[in-house]
C-alpha cells in the first residue's frame, strides 16, 4: 500500500494484549476464565458500537485497526473485518500505540484515534461525534476517563509527540502536546468515562450489561 492511498482518512485503532493476560486488578473479583470472557466481551461490544458510529458517517471517513500480538484478538479482529497490526509484544501501552501511528502514518492515514477496548459502556452516539471531529494538523484532542486517564485521543500523522498512557495520563499527553506545538483540547464524553479495571468498573458495567460474564466470548 503507498503512503498516499489513505491521504485524508482516519484510523480507528484498539490496543489489545491478549485475553488471558488481561484485567489482572479484577482477579480478586473474577476467575481467569471470567476475566478473559470479559476481556474478549468488551472488546467485541467496541468493535461494534465503532462500526455502528461509522455507518453513520460518510463513506471512507475511516477505518478500524486492532494493534496485538494476540492470536486470539487477531482472529476477533479478523472475523469482524477489522485491520490487523501486530506491535510484537513491546510491553507497554504507549509503545503498542506508537507501533500503530507509526503503521498508520506509513500507510497515508492523516489522523489517529485511539480508544481502549475495554469500555464499559461507550455509546454509538458519542463515538460518531468523536469519529467525525474535525482536527487539523496543530491541535490534538483527548477525551478523560474517570481517573485522569486517557479514553480516547486524535492526533494528526505523523504524530508529533510520545504517547504516556499510565496513572493521569490525560495531564501527561496534554503537556506532550503542548510541548509539541499542538493546541490540545479536551472533550469529555460521558459515555467514555468508564473502562473496566476496578471492582467498581466491574459493578457499572454489570448495571448496563447483566450478562457480561456470562457469554461465551468468541466462537
Amino acid at each position: 500500500m503507498s503512503g498516499k492511498t489513505n491521504s485524508g482518512k482516519r484510523l480507528a485503532v484498539i490496543p489489545m494484549k491478549d485475553p488471558s493476560k488481561a484485567k489482572t486488578r479484577l482477579a480478586v473479583a473474577l476467575t481467569p476464565q471470567e476475566r478473559r470472557v470479559l476481556a474478549e466481551g468488551l472488546f467485541q461490544a467496541t468493535v461494534a458500537k465503532l462500526q455502528e458510529a461509522l455507518a453513520r458517517l460518510p463513506a471512507g471517513t475511516a477505518d478500524i485497526a486492532v494493534v496485538s500480538h494476540s492470536p486470539v484478538i487477531a482472529r476477533i479482529a479478523r472475523q469482524a473485518g477489522l485491520i490487523c497490526i501486530d506491535d510484537k509484544d513491546p510491553g507497554s501501552l504507549s509503545l503498542a500505540v506508537e507501533a500503530a501511528a507509526v503503521w498508520a502514518a506509513q500507510q497515508g492515514y492523516s489522523t489517529l484515534c485511539v480508544l481502549p477496548g475495554d469500555l464499559a459502556a461507550p455509546s454509538t452516539d458519542d463515538l460518531t461525534r468523536l469519529l467525525a471531529l474535525p482536527l487539523d494538523n496543530n491541535s490534538a484532542l483527548f477525551c478523560p476517563a474517570k481517573d485522569l486517564g486517557t479514553n480516547a485521543l486524535l492526533a494528526p500523522l505523523p504524530c508529533p509527540f510520545p504517547f504516556h498512557y499510565g496513572p493521569k495520563s490525560l495531564i501527561a499527553h496534554l503537556h506532550a502536546a503542548e510541548a509539541a506545538g499542538l493546541c490540545p483540547r479536551v472533550l469529555p464524553l460521558a459515555s467514555l468515562r468508564i473502562d473496566v479495571d476496578t471492582a467498581e468498573d466491574l459493578d457499572h458495567l454489570l448495571a448496563h450489561n447483566p450478562q457480561a460474564l456470562t457469554r461465551e466470548g468468541t466462537r
